[in-house]
This record gives C-alpha cells, structure tokens and sequence, in this order.
C-alpha cells in the first residue's frame, strides 16, 4: 500500500463522515493535539524546588551569581527571596555552593590570611574586630532556633589612664527560625559566649534583641553584673508562668466572648518569694496550782535576849496569847503555781501576691456599656482586690493584621500553585490518554478498511450450485431462462441478505467504485 492509497482512503473516510461526526473529530483531535502538547511541555520541563528560602538580598545576590557561572538555570520567587533551581539538582547544588563559600559571605579570621603590606596599627584593630564579629556569628547561627545573626562589637583603644580607659561592649541581633523561642538559659549561653570571646566585656554589656526589637537579655542578667542564681531563675519561671496562666484563661474567656483574635490580654503580677516564720507567745493570768507546801513550827523560849552589844542570830520568838510567854510557833506556807503559756509559729509560704495589674486591648471601637462589662469579667477572672492596689485597664485600639494577611497570602499562593500542578498532571494524563484511543481508532478503521477492499469468500455455497428442478405444474417454460431467473433471484437474495447484515461494507465498497469510476 502506497501513500497515494493511503491518501485516497483518509479522503474517502472523511467524504463519508455527516457534518456532525466531522465537527466532533475536529474537536477531539484538537483536544487531544493540545493535551498531547501540554503533556510533552510537562515532561521535558524540569521541575523546580526551592534551593534557598528567606534569603538576604546580599546572599541572594551572591548565590544566582556563583549560579550563572556554574550555568544552572534557575527562578526567583517571593520577591526573590527565594531561589529555586531543577529539583533532581538541590543536593548537589547545595554542597558545591557550600564548599564554594557562597551560602555563609561573612568572613572571619580568614581576612588575614592574606597579609597586606602597610597597614596600620588601627587598620589592623578594625579587621580583627571584624573577624571577631564574623566568628561569633557563624557560632551563635549554629543555635538551632537562630536563622541568622548580626553582632557589633565596640572595643575602645586602650589608654594608660585608667579614668579615661573605656570598658568594650557588644550588642547582638538574631532573626529566629518561625514559631521558635529562646530559652532564657540560651540568651544567657550567647552572652556568655560573646563575653568570654571579648576582653574585658562585662555581661551587663552585651544586650540581645531579636527581629522584632523585643530585648532578649532584659532579667537574664541582673543589675549587680552577676549571674543570676538557680533559685532567682526559678522565681522568675514561677512569676511568668503563674502571668502566662491568668493570661491564657483571660484570652480564652474573650474569645468566647468576641471571638477569636479580638481581644488580647496582659498580666503582670508581683509575688513575695520572702519566706517569714512568726513565733508568738502568749501568757496566762491565772495558773493551776501544781504544788503547795506548808511548814510549822512549835517550841519554847530559852531566854529572852542575848547579851548586850551582840547580835543576836537566833530565831525570831513569836509570842502567843500564852500569858506565860514561854512558848512560840511558826507557820510557813508555800503554793507552786503553773503559768498559761500559748506558742504559736506561723510560716507564710513564699510567692504570695503583692499586686496584679492586668491590661486588655480589643479590636475595634468598644462602646462604654461593653466596656463596662468586659472589665467587670476580667475583675472577677483575675481576683481583683483593691486593697492591694490591684489595677484593671481595658481600652480599644485597632490590630495589625498584617503579618496574618501575609502568611495567608503566601498559603493561597502555595495551595494555587500546588492546584496548577494537578491540573497540568490531569490535563497530561487525559492527554496521554486520549492520543491512546485516537491511535487504537486509527488503528482499527484501517484495519476495517483493509478487511472490506479484500475479496469476500462467500461462506456459504451459492444458489446456483443447487439443483432446481421444473415444477410439473403450469405452462412448460424453457429451462434455460427458468434457471437464468432463479440464479437472478439468488443473487438479489444474496446481496440484499449482505446489504441487512453488512451495510457499512457495502456502503464503502460502492464508493469506491464510484470513486473507480470518476477517475
């Protein structure tokens, strides 16, 4: 089979198509010529994956240079913060980018492995501080909680006065991973490590803030420039989780209240750690009696004085009512009395509150009558006693909601990109799957076709291989035209029996006769 055959037959097939069935054809082979495109752009197009993410302008900048002399291609994303590269290639990009010291651009001491020629004392103090603030940044990035550091250190030049000598101090900025914290005892790990790195740096120099200006450091060091001890960390703990309860069951009340986001809630508390112990004793007036003794004494007078000019050391003479006056008595009585006594010893538990000052910002304008009642619930939520100088603010004031409508952007972007790709990935299959069907149509009309330009083998013997005999009844006809007439009838029998049966066949098979014909 020629071309030119081939030819003849897709024409002859779509000469035989009714209008409708040839606008559907188009269609469908449109459908399937585009999704059949789209599924080959899919395929060859590398898929990209995000390199590097959150970058800095001057590490972004540095990265897609190293990128194009390595000519890798490569897409910016999120204001180009973000770096995305083919995805079968992030690994290895990442540890050539590495070793090429692209990913970390500040340097440390490495500035002075090249020694120039001529410098000064005072540019030598500036690269050494340099290198110092670049090594103690590439330690405090290794936290797992820090993103990424900045540290300033500024350390005067000595002078041989000691009034005007300058102590060195150091400052400190850290942008955190999200939703990550520092632990006090981390913030006091880094200054600690810029202190022990610095000479002469006290740790009530070196502050830390992180992104937000929020300052790190503030309570972790105290105002005597010593370490805070175990049990004053512990207090403080106590004092910020004993805030962050009142807060979190305000918070919650107010939500319920005025919904989510709508309220915010602040505690601050101040607690006695002083642990006290009382003693009192009280004494009672009157005793029980616990003894008594009586002593009694009875006898007869020897004389009536000693001699004159001594003293006398005997016995008093009581005289009786006797009027001899010779005899004498004594009576002594002794009563031994138990004193009330009441101790009493009173230990009062240390982290009693002090004062509680308690503020609460809503969103939006507030009218007095809500106002009224909110501060009202936050009095009896926290225990309001005004005796002790407790204080409640609510006022209202309107949120930045921005941080929020970015990160719900960014989750939009990221749930519409992740829809474009199972689009495609759908469009693809049905493409795929639709130049499939058109293939095994394709294949099974030029098999038809085939079949119906082939001879077709009669299965079953013809008419005019039976016998017919001459009917004995009627006028005698000549048996030449009577079997001429019966082979006739068995032929239009035959073809109408195949035009019942196979219509389609015959249908074609006449055009192209009829096709035969006009050439």
């Amino acid at each position: 089979m020629n071309i030119s055959e081939i030819r003849d037959k897709i024409i002859a097939f779509w000469q035989g198509l009714t209008p409708g069935r040839r606008s559907a054809l188009i269609a469908a082979s449109a459908a399937i010529l585009l999704g059949g495109i789209f599924l080959i752009q899919w395929l060859v197009t590398p898929k990209y994956a995000a390199l590097f993410s959150d970058l800095q302008q001057r590490d972004a900048a540095a990265i897609v240079q190293k990128l194009k002399e390595m000519k890798v291609p490569y897409r910016l994303a999120n204001g180009g913060t973000t770096i995305e590269v083919p995805e079968d290639q992030i690994y290895q990009l990442r540890l050539d980018l590495a070793n090429a010291g692209v990913l970390d651009t500040t340097q440390g001491f490495e500035l002075f492995d090249q020694n120039k020629l001529g410098m000064t004392d005072f540019e030598r103090n500036l690269d050494y501080q340099r290198a110092l603030q670049g090594e103690l940044r590439r330690t405090i990035i290794s936290l797992n909680e820090v993103e990424d550091a900045r540290v300033h250190l500024v350390i005067p030049q000595p002078s041989v006065f000691l009034k005007e000598q300058q102590p060195p101090t150091a400052a400190v900025m850290l942008r955190l991973k999200p939703l990550a914290q520092l632990k006090p005892e981390q913030v006091r790990g880094i200054i600690e490590l810029v202190v022990a790195s610095v000479a002469g740096l006290k740790p009530e120099n070196v502050r830390v803030i992180d992104m937000y200006g929020n300052v790190l450091s503030e309570g972790v060091i105290d105002n005597s420039s010593l370490p805070i001890t175990r049990q004053h960390q512990l207090q403080l703990e106590l004092k910020r989780q004993y805030e962050r309860n009142l807060e979190q069951r305000l918070e919650a009340m107010l939500t319920q209240i005025l919904g989510p986001g709508e309220a915010v809630a602040m505690v601050t508390a101040d607690l006695d750690f002083d642990q006290q112990e009382i003693k009192e004793t009280v004494w009672g007036k009157e005793g029980a009696l616990r003894s008594e003794q009586i002593i009694t004494e009875q006898g007869v007078a020897a004389g009536t004085g000693g001699s004159a000019g001594t003293v006398s050391n005997d016995v008093p003479v009581y005289q009786g009512n006797n009027p001899n006056n010779g005899n004498y008595s004594k009576s002594d009585t002794l009563h031994n009395y138990e004193l009330d006594k009441t101790e009493t010893k009173t230990v009062t538990a240390p982290g009693k509150v002090i004062r509680l000052s308690t503020a609460v910002a809503v969103d939006g304008p507030v009218d007095p009558k809500l106002r009224d009642q909110i501060e009202q619930i936050v009095t009896a939520a926290v225990g309001y006693q005004p005796e002790r100088g407790d204080q409640i603010v609510v006022t209202s004031m309107t949120f930045d909601d921005s941080l929020q409508q970015q990160m719900a952007e960014e989750m939009s972007q990221e749930e519409q990109e992740l829809l474009v790709k199972r689009k495609y990935f759908l469009w693809g299959s049905l493409a795929l799957a639709g130049l499939f069907l058109l293939l095994l149509l394709i294949f099974l009309i030029l098999r038809r076709r085939r079949s119906a330009l082939q001879p077709e083998t009669p299965s079953e013997p013809l008419v005019t291989d039976v016998p017919i005999e001459p009917l004995e009844v009627g006028p005698k006809v000549d048996p030449e035209k009577q079997r001429e007439e019966a082979e006739r009838e068995a032929v239009k029998e035959r073809i109408n029996d195949i035009v019942a049966k196979r219509p389609e066949d015959v249908a074609l098979l006449l055009r192209a006769w009829m096709s035969e014909d006009q050439r």
